[in-house]
């Protein structure tokens, strides 16, 4: 594995870095100390002398906290929505900060993509560590975090994040990736699957969770065979109005099976992801035309699709969601793997 690491500007003047691994396949993953971006999945392209960027990034530091899509960010501690920013927990009852109307969105106005991490190298893994306060985020316990992402000789990234807290709290993590795999500048003629019978119902004035769960069979949000992304975007802004923000319930699997692919037939470049959690979350947002992107200029319609891998959103106030408590002083760890191919 080679390694480097160079200065990537400021924010709010203090110093970004930028450290990247490449491993023997010429296969690079860079990640910055703000907000722990993974900001370069790089792979080898057939088409041209250079390498192709998988993800979706900005080309300054301050870009990535100015707009609300967290461009490939670490999110925590914990992933998605909290109905009201509340919940109860030993009898007890706690309020978050609120950062979207009445909900607490992506672990609040100060979860992990508002941090600066310290950053560090080991063997073949970019390291970031930060110790947030109780304080810092309005969650219960003061939290030691700790962020790896690790790359392989077989082209795989996997992002696992670790955290002990000195008080029972919320955990529940996830990296905020927008993949584009082609040579065009949306996704519309990529195909997902997905290993999921159930989707979340979904509030339409918040989008929290009502509780349900809902059968994708014959349905817009059916990909458990692979299903193109252009297709079912129109045919669920047909049925719906909108285009994707929703959660998928993943169906009990080995930790071996995926729960999801991504490819794109043309390039046949592909991400196939791995997680032992319950939830992923599909996001295909049609408005990006306020931000200018680093390999696309002007942001386009389907320019990226976010895939976030998780436990379900908002546990912690539905049964049969998963457990997201942190217990107090127990270093507790999930992962998620993207496995490339080219």
């Amino acid at each position: 594995m080679k390694f480097n690491k160079e200065s990537f500007g400021s924010y709010k003047g203090m110093p970004v870095s930028k450290y990247t691994i490449t491993n023997k396949n010429n296969v690079s993953i860079s990640v910055l100390t703000l907000g722990g971006v993974l900001y370069e999945f790089l792979v080898p392209s057939t088409n041209n002398a250079d390498r192709k960027n998988i993800i979706v990034n900005f080309n300054n530091a301050e870009n990535y906290l100015d707009n609300p899509f967290y461009f490939c960010m670490a999110i925590g501690r914990t992933a998605g929505r909290i109905t009201n920013g509340t919940y109860e927990l030993n009898g007890k009852t706690f309020h978050l900060d609120q950062n979207e109307g009445n909900t607490t969105l992506h672990g609040g106005s100060h979860g992990f993509s508002s941090f600066i991490w310290e950053g560090s190298t080991d063997n073949n893994s970019i390291i970031l560590t930060k110790h947030i306060n109780s304080s810092d985020d309005s969650f219960p316990g003061n939290l030691d975090a700790k962020i790896e992402y690790s790359l392989s000789d077989d082209n795989e990234l996997t992002i696992k994040y670790t955290a002990t807290s000195s008080e029972d709290t919320l955990f529940n993590p996830t990296q905020h990736i927008y993949f584009n795999l082609g040579n065009t500048n949306n996704v519309l003629n990529h195909a997902l699957q997905i290993n999921s019978s159930n989707h979340l119902d979904l509030n339409k004035d918040d989008k929290t969770p009502t509780g349900m769960f809902l059968n994708v069979e014959s349905t817009v949000y059916d990909f458990n065979n692979p299903q193109k992304i252009g297709d079912a975007v129109k045919n669920k802004e047909t049925q719906t109005g909108s285009a994707f923000d929703d959660v998928f319930v993943i169906n009990e699997h080995q930790s071996n099976e995926p729960i999801a692919v991504l490819n794109d037939p043309e390039t046949q470049r592909s991400v196939t992801i791995s997680s032992d959690r319950n939830g992923l979350v599909v996001f295909t947002p049609d408005d990006l035309s306020s931000m200018s992107f680093k390999d696309y200029g002007i942001g386009k319609p389907y320019m990226g699709i976010a895939l976030e891998a998780q436990n379900l959103p908002d546990a912690v106030n539905h049964e049969g969601f998963g457990n997201i408590v942190l217990p107090a002083n127990k270093e507790t760890s999930y992962s998620i793997s993207y496995k490339a191919k080219f």
